[in-house]
């Protein structure tokens, strides 16, 4: 599923004046691509958000007389996040679930030394790092229609749970034998880790979640 792709973005690291010339050998409709069934796509470097870092990171591989560097993956990841779109979702769900992507690794990368354009680009890859956190089996599997559930709303944000001595009311988007995700002002959600609630909220009505001293209660309100 990350390989799918038949295009590869790339920019002439030292060198980009060389473009067009990498392009007519290797591009789109190029005898390359003819043979091989995929592409090279020039981009601007400018338009990629990456953490510091990034280009001692850099893997180098050879192809023939080509040296070729490629992103660290993690750091391909904080990207695809600003971007958001279908295909980098997909991307990143098969690399969290094959193991090749570590949350962990992403979010301390994401957290520092990256020069977010806006605040809509920090939110972005915020929401997509605490969704697939919230996600995220215990065998490495993704529980996709969490996932879809969230996405469906491109402009909410998704916040940090605090679950002792806070409460939380509004109307449940989600909800399975773990997961619930709620709406606690307009667009913004939370989601509560509901393993061991008493309780099972119904999708689409209001409820009240409060914690307190490790005790969670869970009430219908009333529309």
């Amino acid at each position: 599923m990350m390989s799918m792709s038949i295009d590869i973005d790339f920019f002439p690291l030292h060198d980009p004046t060389q473009v067009q010339g990498i392009v007519a050998e290797l591009g789109e409709d190029s005898a390359f691509h003819e043979q091989h069934g995929y592409y090279l796509d020039p981009i601007s470097s400018s338009i990629l958000v990456l953490p510091s870092g990034w280009m001692e990171r850099l893997v180098i591989l050879e192809f023939g007389g080509i040296r070729t560097y490629f992103l660290d993956v993690n750091d391909t990841a904080i990207s695809k996040y600003v971007r958001s779109a279908e295909n980098d979702f997909r991307w990143i769900d098969a690399g969290l679930e094959a193991g090749l992507l570590d949350l962990d690794i992403i979010e301390g990368r994401a957290q520092f030394g990256v020069d977010y354009p806006g605040e809509d680009d920090t939110r972005r890859v915020y929401n997509g790092i605490r969704s697939h956190r919230a996600a995220r089996n215990e065998d490495g599997t993704l529980r996709h229609e969490l996932l879809a559930t969230l996405r469906s709303y491109p402009q909410a944000r998704v916040a940090n749970l605090l679950d002792d001595n806070h409460y939380y009311t509004g109307e449940i988007l989600y909800a399975d034998a773990s997961r619930v995700v709620q709406e606690v002002e307009p667009e913004v959600f939370v989601i509560h880790n509901s393993s061991r609630w008493s309780t099972s909220p119904t999708v689409g009505q209001r409820y009240s979640v409060s914690y307190e001293e490790g005790v969670v209660t869970i009430a219908a309100k009333p529309e």
